[in-house]
């Protein structure tokens, strides 16, 4: 009876061979993993300001780019992005970027102050110092008046209804903070 049972066990020789054949397509093939960024939006913003700190530019405008697709209606990467782009010299990108998180947060002074650089250096100074007037109604920097003064060519007004105050002390960049 026992050598009438058929089955793999009967056949040493082809358990091997399917063995073999097993893990040869194993090994072979393609795996494809699919995975969901871990990473949040301001996960991803932290990670540019490292990246960026580091000189590591062209990763920090990939993380930047990363953060304002994960949240569309944030604009501190917009902003981060406009700053990058500043300072490696492309006027045209900064000023874009700046309009873009402007749009989503127009209170944001540092853009406003930021933007007016940008126009004043495009040349476009009537519509730069119509936006640096607009940051210091709402808060007198230093750097604001600075920004105005470089544009106007005369130092800003003093106006008792908007006090100055100093910039805020720069923050450790922590991941995840």
């Amino acid at each position: 009876m026992e050598k009438a049972r058929l089955g793999i066990s009967g056949h040493p020789s082809l358990k091997w061979v399917l063995l073999a054949a097993l893990f040869i397509c194993s090994c072979s093939t393609p795996r494809l993993v699919i995975m969901k960024d871990p990473l949040n939006s301001a996960e991803h913003n932290d990670l540019g300001l490292i990246y960026e700190q580091k000189g590591m530019f062209d990763l920090a405008q990939k993380e930047y780019l990363k953060a304002a697709e994960k949240d569309g209606s944030w604009a501190l990467p917009l902003f981060n992005l406009g700053n990058l782009s500043y300072g490696r010299g492309d006027l045209p990108a900064a000023e874009q970027y700046y309009r873009r998180a402007l749009a989503l947060d127009d209170t944001n002074t540092d853009v406003m102050n930021n933007l007016a650089n940008v126009l004043h250096e495009l040349g476009r100074n009537s519509e730069a110092a119509e936006l640096i007037s607009k940051a210091l109604s709402r808060e007198r920097r230093p750097e604001y008046l600075d920004t105005y003064e470089k544009i106007v060519g005369a130092p800003a007004e003093e106006d008792e209804e908007a006090p100055v105050r100093s910039a805020p002390a720069p923050r450790e960049i922590k991941p995840g903070q």
